[in-house]
């Protein structure tokens, strides 16, 4: 059986995402040292020697972070409004805080910043409608036990912990795709927070070019402080199948012919696969593990995981209400991966395909380099295989996410170490065969692609947000628009020259 501290680097592919609306030293005016907050919020400010401070302020990954001299947490919108309009006109770098379990390097230029920390607004409420809204500071967790106890439901990530709209600004993948599309093409309205503190609303009907950019490119605009979202009937009653189960390493080939023929011609919308490649935390030797879900009848469910388990080590299966599902699907990854402050350093491609051959080879070179840096054990290669069917529903210009008929399988190669003399070998290594996958020959796409909220920081813009001309202008045009002075640019940020983009 896998300990529960196998796969602990997992989480962050399985959050997919980033949480953070940020602003990077860019700033309108030179620091003002002369500054001070205003009366106002003043009680809502603290420094460094606050005893709360380091748990106020600590994000998910400690892996070339940001850092903060001072935190802020709003309790009201005004407060975030004279807040900013502070930060702003004291030229002081500011990084805003939902979640915190965005990743990317990009935040490590991010420095002495203050923190607006927006814990606070984490407010879920039905609406009349069936419609939901949602306060930037709510986790998935909380978002998954409002909507499925009434009934309804809506395409979130695995892992409960994460911050639902920090993960929504960069697309929002998740095992509901294949019949709902993705968390932001549930998105009826935001109420955004812009650099100078001024709040704006964005619909289909009003300000409807930052509507389509915050889904997707969100975190470069502004901070989305609440979202209606759209909710559905819940499938199925609310019940899903959910089976875990391992596998020694010598049945990969097996476990990938499984999977390889389950994606052709296309996976069933309702069915969602998870693979991890892990170590034996005691022999360091590779595990496999895979996760079924099935959100129907657990007659078909069983047929499908039965696939894998007729050559499995072992295997746990249940039907459990939406509402659970995260504390039985792949419990060893998902919750043992919820606490903040370890090191996580994160490649990841999307492909087409999943080439038998190379995944042959990216275990054994896991194998090696997991026996030479034992530390390092919890690194682990992790693909996420979700229904397309609800994401090519939509127009490819329905919003800011450009892959639309590119999202096949997402392959993360995530390290986790307790010792940072491996980080170079660690981020060597990630980097490697991160490269070798977005190979066109292995990953069946011509070009590199991205998805945004699993970025690291060395991908061009366009594997990220789309290699179309019209994109490029129209996100950039966003740009000049609401964030004039790049004060949101701490998070892949979208050029103002489109002549920048790369």
């Amino acid at each position: 059986m896998i300990g529960s501290t196998l796969l602990q680097a997992v989480p962050a592919a399985l959050f997919f995402a980033s949480t953070v609306t940020a602003i990077p030293y860019t700033r309108l005016y030179g620091r003002q040292s002369n500054y001070t907050w205003p009366s106002e919020v003043a009680d809502q400010a603290y420094g460094p020697s606050w005893p709360q401070f380091v748990n106020k302020t600590t994000r998910w990954s400690t892996y070339e972070p940001p850092s903060f001299n001072e935190v802020f947490l709003p309790k009201t919108e005004e407060d975030l409004t004279i807040g900013l309009q502070y930060l702003s006109s004291a030229g002081k770098t500011f990084l805003a805080k939902s979640g915190g379990h965005g990743y990317s390097p990009t935040l490590h230029q991010i420095q002495n910043a203050a923190m607006i920390n927006l814990e606070n607004f984490d407010h879920v409420n039905m609406n009349s409608d069936f419609s939901v809204t949602v306060g930037t500071g709510a986790r998935f967790s909380k978002l998954v036990d409002v909507v499925g106890n009434s009934g309804r439901e809506l395409t979130v990530g695995a892992c409960p912990c994460v911050g639902a709209m920090g993960a929504m600004l960069g697309g929002g993948l998740g095992r509901l795709q294949g019949i709902h599309g993705l968390t932001s093409d549930a998105v009826r309205s935001a109420r955004v927070a812009l650099w100078n503190g001024t709040i704006v609303d964005a619909s289909a009907d009003t300000n409807q070019d930052l509507f389509w950019g915050l889904r997707g490119a969100g975190q470069n605009f502004g901070i989305v402080i609440e979202a209606v979202f759209e909710t559905y009937s819940a499938t199925n009653g609310g019940k899903q199948y959910s089976s875990d189960m391992t596998f020694s390493a010598d049945k990969l080939e097996a476990v990938f012919d499984v999977t390889n023929r389950l994606l052709t011609p296309e996976l069933d919308p309702t069915l969602s696969l998870a693979i991890a490649i892990g170590s034996n935390p005691q022999t360091l030797e590779p595990l496999i593990l895979v996760n079924v879900v099935y959100p129907g009848p657990e007659k078909k469910g069983q047929e499908y995981a039965r696939l894998y388990s007729n050559f499995s080590d072992s295997k746990t299966e249940q039907v459990t209400a939406w509402t659970n599902l995260a504390n039985v699907a792949l419990p060893s990854v998902v919750i043992s991966g919820c606490p903040t402050g370890n090191q996580h350093n994160q490649y990841s491609v999307i492909t087409r395909d999943l080439k038998t051959k190379d995944f042959r080879e990216a275990l054994e070179s896991y194998r090696d380099f997991v026996h030479k840096y034992p530390t390092a054990k919890n690194s682990v290669i992790f693909i996420e295989t979700f229904g397309q069917a609800g994401i090519t529903a939509f127009p490819d210009d329905f919003s800011a996410f450009p892959h639309r008929h590119q999202f096949n399988n997402a392959v993360v190669f995530s390290m986790t170490y307790t010792d940072n003399s491996v980080a170079d070998a660690a981020d060597a290594w990630a980097l490697q065969w991160r490269n070798h996958v977005a190979q066109p020959k292995v990953s069946g796409y011509d070009k590199l692609v991205i998805y945004q909220n699993y970025a690291h920081d060395d991908e061009p813009l366009s594997a990220l947000y789309g290699y179309e001309q019209w994109r490029h202008e129209r996100l950039s045009a966003l740009k000049r628009k609401y964030d004039p002075h790049g004060l949101f640019n701490g998070y892949h940020a979208v050029p103002a020259n489109v002549t920048n983009w790369s």
